[in-house]
């Protein structure tokens, strides 16, 4: 055999050692990376709190990646403000005397801002002008590389993770990747568990197709808005808003006004449907006048052209309202506002219930 054929042996045989070699290392590390997955989609499945899950996957990824520094933050949508999940040792040079992370390398903001680039691998980053603000930070501790990988939630908040690697300790590229990848499907679930949670909350206490609150939980949410009232001498107005349509309610149309109701009100404001005629709205208010602010805003909006082909709209509503503390208890407000509402007798606009009488304006409670 002449001595090149040999030294082309030697090299495939080294060769074939050197992909053997790293398909066990690779074998090892998938399976320490998935050892205990059953046990962590279980805690997902039972819907532990945020906090401990984020914890899990900190200390499981960690180990995991034992070589790296691993460092975990969280930024706004708008990525302004910035916060360590956890600080130690390490990552409490990047705080500033108060406690805050307020200066943010500029690679890492685009990584942030970009949510359709959920995984980067950075190398020389010491050097690197994009990472200027950190540099006393990566040379004290000789990170030369790092590799990132961000998710969100449901409100936008951003969820990053770093790997930072010394330069004679780099995991292989593939195997990182497979790190980052599992993190990321981590948090996925979370979110979605989180996602689920809030969707059967919702639907317990919202009408799917108006997304207006069920009559019990409007009952509970105003309980406690006459509760804070009561304690802080405050007013309250509750609507009955009967329907005058006297044609089969559409659905499609039905939902349409049930999104102009809550354009018409506060986010803190209550509305609910109490059955297929009748919606019932709660709101605080400083004044009486306020609750006729409300009134004249609702029907000046339901004669907008956009509505025009709305025939549930179009018909008009009658408008009943009652005011806390004059009717001290919900059941009380509630029939208050209905018998003023009745009284307008499937005319459109609104009347107002106080100390037993009907008035068209609040302006005539105290003339003579």
């Amino acid at each position: 055999m002449s001595i090149e054929s040999t030294k082309s042996l030697l090299d495939e045989q080294q060769m074939l050692r050197s992909r053997v070699s790293f398909l066990e290392k690779e074998r090892d590390f998938i399976k320490s990376l998935y050892v205990d997955m059953a046990q962590i989609v279980q805690v997902i499945s039972k819907g532990a709190p945020l906090s401990s899950l984020l914890t899990l996957f900190r200390e499981k990824i960690k180990s995991q990646l034992a070589q790296s520094y691993c460092l975990f933050l969280e930024c706004d949508k708008d990525c302004l403000q910035w916060r360590l999940q956890y600080s130690d040792l390490i990552s409490e040079s990047l705080l500033n005397d108060k406690g805050l992370l307020t200066n943010v390398p500029q690679s890492l903001i685009a990584f942030a801002a970009a949510p359709s680039a959920q995984k980067r691998h950075e190398s020389e980053i010491q050097d690197a002008a994009n990472w200027l603000t950190w540099k006393d930070f990566l040379l004290t501790n000789n990170f030369s590389d790092v590799s990132m990988v961000s998710n969100s939630d449901e409100h936008g908040t951003v969820y990053i993770m770093l790997a930072f690697q010394k330069r004679h300790q780099l995991l292989e590229s593939e195997l990182m990747e497979v790190a980052l990848d599992t993190y990321h499907s981590w948090l996925d679930a979370l979110f979605l568990r989180e996602k689920a949670d809030h969707q059967l909350l919702e639907d317990n206490h919202r009408e799917p197709l108006t997304g207006l609150l069920r009559r019990f939980s409007f009952e509970n949410s105003f309980g406690i808005v006459l509760k804070d009232s009561r304690r802080h001498f405050q007013r309250a107005a509750l609507f009955s808003i009967q329907l005058l349509s006297k044609n089969s309610i559409a659905e499609a149309e039905l939902k349409v006004f049930a999104e102009l109701l809550c354009d018409t009100v506060r986010e803190n404001d209550l509305v609910a449907h109490y059955d297929e005629r009748e919606l019932v709205m709660g709101i605080r208010i400083q004044n009486l006048s306020d609750a006729e602010v409300v009134a004249n805003k609702l029907l000046e909006s339901i004669q907008h052209e956009s509505y025009a082909n709305n025939q549930l709209i179009r018909a008009g509503v009658s408008i009943g309202i009652a005011f806390y503390p004059e009717h001290s208890s919900l059941d009380a407000l509630y029939q208050a506002a209905h018998f003023a509402a009745n009284s307008l007798k499937n005319t459109s606009g609104y009347q107002i219930e106080f100390h037993g009488a009907l008035y068209d304006s609040s302006s005539e409670f105290y003339s003579l």
